[in-house]
This record gives C-alpha cells, sequence and structure tokens, in this order.
C-alpha cells in the first residue's frame, strides 16, 4: 500500500508513501486515503489526525501520468474519487494537521488546506499549479484558498502558479507554524499531543461551527449553536470538565 496509518497514543499518522514519486498521488491512493480517514473518524481511540508524506516531501499532487484518460467519463471517474478523499479529510469531526516538508503541489495543497492546521518547513514549496498544465483549480482549491487570505492574494498565486515556501506560507496565515527544515512532523507531534487528552465531541462541534460559519448570518450561528450547546452539556466530559473546575483539577477527558 502507497497509503500508511499508525495509530499510537491516540494519535493516529496517515503518510503517502510513494517518495520515488515525490509521493504523487495515484488513482487507487485517493481511495486509500479516503479509507484512512474514514477508519480513524470511527476509531473512538483516535483524538487526532497527522496527514505528512515519506521521505523529503508532502506530495507532489496528482500523478500527471494518469491525467487526461478515458475522456469525459475517465474524468469524472477520477473526479469523484478526488472529492471522496477530499471530503473525507476536511469532512472528519477530529483535528487533522499537515505536516509539511518539500513540495506540496495541486490537490496536495488542497488536502493540507483542508486540514485544521498547517505545520510547514520553512523551505516547504506551495504551489498550485494547474495554470502550467491547461487545468482550472480541483480538489476544491480556490474555495480553500480564500477561506485564509483575501481574494487579490488568492488569485494572484492561484493564476500566477508560482511556488509559495513555508515562510512565506506562515506570514500569510496558510500555515500556523514554520520550522527548520526536517522538523515539521515533529512540530506535528507536539501540536496533535495537546488534543489528545481533549474533549473530543466538544472541538468535533466547534469544528462544524467554523464549517458552517461563512454561509450563515450572524443569527444562523446563533440558532446553530442554541441546537448544539443542550447536547454538550449531557455528554460525560462536560461533567468532568465542570467538576475539576469546581474541584480545583486538570479535567481528565474520555472523549465522551
Amino acid at each position: 500500500m502507497a497509503i500508511d496509518l499508525s495509530i499510537e497514543n491516540g494519535v493516529a499518522t496517515v503518510t503517502i508513501n510513494r517518495p520515488e514519486r515525490k509521493n504523487a498521488i495515484l488513482l487507487a491512493m485517493r481511495t486509500e486515503i479516503e479509507n484512512a480517514f474514514l477508519k480513524c473518524q470511527d476509531d473512538d481511540a483516535v483524538r487526532v489526525i497527522i496527514l505528512t508524506g515519506a521521505g523529503s516531501d508532502f506530495s507532489a499532487g496528482a500523478d500527471v501520468g494518469e491525467m487526461g484518460g478515458g475522456g469525459i467519463s475517465g474524468s469524472l471517474y477520477r473526479m469523484r474519487h478526488l472529492h471522496r478523499m477530499a471530503r473525507a479529510v476536511a469532512n472528519t469531526n477530529k483535528p487533522v494537521i499537515a505536516a509539511v516538508e518539500g513540495v506540496c503541489i495541486g490537490m496536495s495543497w488542497a488536502l493540507a488546506l483542508a486540514a485544521d492546521i498547517t505545520v510547514a518547513a520553512e523551505n516547504a514549496r506551495f504551489q498550485f499549479a494547474f495554470r502550467h498544465i491547461g487545468l482550472a483549480p480541483d480538489g476544491g482549491a480556490a474555495f480553500l484558498l480564500t477561506r485564509y487570505v483575501p481574494i487579490q492574494r488568492a488569485k494572484e498565486i492561484m493564476y500566477s502558479g508560482r511556488f509559495v515556501s513555508g515562510a512565506e506560507a506562515h506570514q500569510l496565515g496558510l500555515a500556523l507554524h514554520a520550522t527548520p527544515p526536517g522538523e515539521a512532523l515533529a512540530k506535528a507531534r507536539e501540536v496533535a499531543a495537546g488534543f489528545v487528552n481533549a474533549p473530543t465531541i466538544a472541538l468535533a462541534m466547534a469544528k462544524r461551527q467554523f464549517d458552517a460559519a461563512p454561509a450563515q448570518t450572524y443569527d444562523q450561528a446563533l440558532d446553530f449553536e442554541a441546537n448544539i450547546q443542550p447536547l454538550m452539556v449531557q455528554t460525560e466530559d462536560f461533567r468532568e470538565g465542570t467538576n475539576s473546575f469546581k474541584e480545583k483539577r486538570k479535567a481528565q477527558f474520555v472523549g465522551n
């Protein structure tokens, strides 16, 4: 398999493992990534997910050798699998951290942006290269990019197809942390450790609120949270959180 999944102490690590091709993603690998995230979603032992690449690169994006075949039906087939993969990453209720070294191109950058947090090496090289091969953005790239940067900056990055370094990505708010080369995964693990003992359901509901917010009015956002909070007060973690506060001790959340 070209996608590795390991789970240790509440942290799942999904690794794109095709380093001889800069972790370019084949069609079959899209399904493997989708399945890995669905497995993590359904595993209560998983509290946080790290997405990374084997070797010196995150991923060079879709394997160009598989592009263009099969006519319109072939293209629609590939897009369906791309979108299933993208939704599996974006829609999981658990925090997702992308750890990026080397190149992170096209659909792979879209996957990183679909994560909750990106940690990038300062010399990482992000790129939306669609214009260079005569394609429009896919993987939700245009939508996701405009959630992080103003529209003119998003268009400049997309229209030019230029590289964005990890340092610039951090400056623009496209990465939360920029690390020295070779240290992105270690930093991602450090960040992930902060989620292992977190109230999992509470974070999941916060994630849904953030996802819904761009399409909501203020009143709709208030109505949405009014439907969520009465459920939250029934959780074990709410009881533990309030009891630990009263007892002046650190909460021991179990994710229920």
